[in-house]
């Protein structure tokens, strides 16, 4: 399990912070142990598009109380930005997701090695704080307060989020059948009558196709109040994920029933990555033309398909809203309680969406922040917040 154990005396084995042999040995470990998208080898370099500077480090037990060779215990992906307006070259450190337990298990001496060397190569950078992200699913073995006293022990401080910190996961291991008889019965209801309506669902391959989703996203973005990144964002995705890419990205289009309409342009659209044996639903958006033939059901259940087809056994639904509070709860009419309250009326109904599809609930502890430069940071917060650009 991805986690952390409470402090103990730190074994008699040394430890060392190397690089990684390349990218195909990084994602191989990675793949091995479950872990993210987002700790992956393609997603650091996708964010160096953005401004980012990845570093990969692996650390190694290199006096193993059993005499063998030195193995790789844990490894972690820092992503680095530089923080312009600053009157010093100074950076943001952030590990998403991460770091990946290898062979060890976040014992004290592991935790200890790795920190230190990743606090030196931070430090080297000019970063003001490094921000983390734990991969670490919560439930009875793990509460959060646990990771809070570990992180807390490490001298880490709770910090603003930038990944969700509660998502839905679907387990493809079932069938056709399975799947469909553990959805909600409206949500089955939904993506059968878009079926019958005639409502078409492709794979889409060509940049007309992503400028053709990312209308959709526009669209979407105005309806339901947030925002969205800029076209390039979803380019720059496209060519490293892409068929020009790693081809680990399902770019699909749903297309009205109508023919006439459909010179319109597609109804629906849907972009979603694989790592290992996850696919993760990182992008839905709809027109405002054709909602009534409910082509968002249908396109998330292609994309299910392609997932299990493609040899995923987990599919992500990456975030829905926080879960009420207890101060929350009971303060509406019957049933609201279970409702996830700090969230726009709009978000409720993805919340909605994707809770209907069967899959289970997952949370994890959050963000947490390693402070170098007490003042800078400060100035961080004020201007910036958890935001990392």
């Amino acid at each position: 399990m991805l986690g952390y154990k409470e402090p103990e005396p730190a074994a008699p084995q040394s430890y060392s912070l190397v690089p990684p042999a390349g990218a195909g040995d990084w994602d191989a470990v990675l793949r091995s142990n479950d872990a993210s998208l987002l700790q992956s080898w393609q997603w650091g370099e996708f964010k160096r598009g953005a401004g980012w500077s990845p570093l990969r480090a692996v650390l190694r037990e290199t006096r193993p109380a059993n005499g063998q060779g030195a193995r790789p215990v844990v490894a972690a992906q820092v992503l680095f930005k530089s923080v312009p307006r600053m009157p010093l070259p100074v950076s943001a450190a952030y590990i998403p997701r991460g770091p990946v337990f290898i062979a060890g298990d976040g014992a004290a001496g592991e935790m200890q090695a790795l920190w230190a060397g990743i606090h030196r190569a931070a430090k080297r950078r000019g970063a003001i704080f490094l921000k983390v992200e734990p991969n670490i699913e919560l439930g009875e073995q793990v509460c959060k307060a646990d990771v809070d006293r570990s992180m807390a022990a490490l001298g880490f401080r709770h910090a603003g989020r930038l990944q969700p910190a509660r998502t839905i996961v679907l387990d493809l291991s079932k069938d056709d059948t399975a799947l469909l008889g553990a959805m909600k019965s409206k949500t089955r209801y939904n993506l059968r009558l878009a079926e019958r309506r005639g409502v078409q669902v492709r794979r889409a391959e060509t940049y007309d196709d992503l400028r053709a989703f990312y209308n959709l996203l526009e669209t979407t973005g105005e309806r339901d109040e947030f925002g969205i990144h800029t076209f390039p964002y979803y380019e720059r995705m496209w060519q490293m994920f892409g068929p020009g890419g790693n081809n680990s990205a399902l770019l699909l289009l749903a297309e009205h029933p109508d023919a006439q309409e459909q010179a319109a342009g597609p109804i629906a659209g849907l972009l979603a990555l694989r790592f290992g044996r996850e696919a993760v639903y990182m992008y839905g958006a709809s027109a405002n033309r054709g909602r009534e033939h409910m082509p968002t059901y249908l396109i998330q259940w292609r994309a299910i398909q392609w997932a299990r087809e493609v040899g995923c056994t987990v599919y992500d639904f990456w975030g829905i809203p926080d879960a009420p509070s207890e101060d929350d709860a009971g303060t509406g009419g019957a049933g609201e309680a279970s409702l996830p309250v700090n969230a726009r009326s709009g978000l409720r109904g993805v919340y909605w969406f994707k809770k209907g599809f069967g899959g289970r609930e997952v949370e994890y502890p959050g963000a947490y922040d390693y402070v170098y430069n007490p003042l800078a940071y400060r100035v961080w917060l004020r201007l910036r917040g958890a935001d990392l650009g």
